[in-house]
C-alpha cells in the first residue's frame, strides 16, 4: 500500500510551526500503531525537514530554521531509527547535495542552497527491495524536485 503525506512547512509563523509539530505528533503514532501489520507500506511525503546535516546545505547557519530543528530531526531519527522504518533514498545513496526544495529564488537555485524535505518511508520488509534512488533537479516543475526510487518488487493484486 501507498500513502501520500504533505506536511506543513512551519516556515510561515508560530502558528503554522505548531500545526506542524501537531500533525508530525499524530502521523508518529500512527506510524507506530501502523508498524505491528502485517503489511508493508510505502510513505510518499514532503515532510519539509531536513534529518541530516547532508540534507542541507548551510545546515550550521540553519540550526534555528523550521525544517531543521532539533526537535523536528530528532521526529524522523524516531521514525527511521528507533521505530525501524527505512529512508528509500538513504538505504541506496550517503552522497550529500541531494536536494528536493530550493528558496524560491535564482540565486538559491544556482548556488544549489537546497533542502532534502521529500521522503519515501517505507516499512522495514520493503528495505530489500530498494534498487536505486534520485532527485532530478531538471525539468523543474516547482520547489520541490521529484524523489524517484527505483524497486526490484513485484506487486500482487
Amino acid at each position: 500500500s501507498k500513502a501520500t503525506l504533505l506536511l506543513p512547512s512551519g516556515m510561515n509563523g508560530d502558528e503554522d510551526l505548531n500545526q506542524k509539530f501537531k500533525l508530525m505528533d499524530d502521523f508518529g503514532k500512527y506510524l507506530d500503531k501502523q508498524r505491528r501489520k502485517r503489511r508493508e507500506y510505502i510513505y510518499c511525503g514532503s515532510l519539509y525537514v531536513a534529518q541530516q546535516k547532508l540534507d542541507i546545505k548551510n545546515w550550521r547557519d540553519s540550526q534555528q530554521s523550521p525544517g531543521f530543528l532539533a526537535p523536528e530531526r530528532a521526529w524522523m531519527d524516531e521514525i527511521v531509527g528507533n521505530m525501524g522504518y527505512v529512508d528509500a533514498l538513504r538505504e541506496v545513496s550517503r552522497e550529500g547535495d541531494q536536494y528536493s526544495w530550493w528558496p524560491d529564488n535564482e540565486q538559491a537555485e544556482m548556488l544549489n542552497l537546497g533542502w532534502r524535505f521529500d521522503y519515501q518511508i517505507l516499512t522495514p520488509g520493503l528495505r530489500r527491495f530498494v534498487r536505486s534512488a534520485r532527485l532530478p533537479r531538471q525539468p523543474r516543475f516547482s520547489q520541490h524536485a521529484p524523489l524517484i526510487v527505483d524497486y526490484d518488487w513485484t506487486l500482487t493484486i
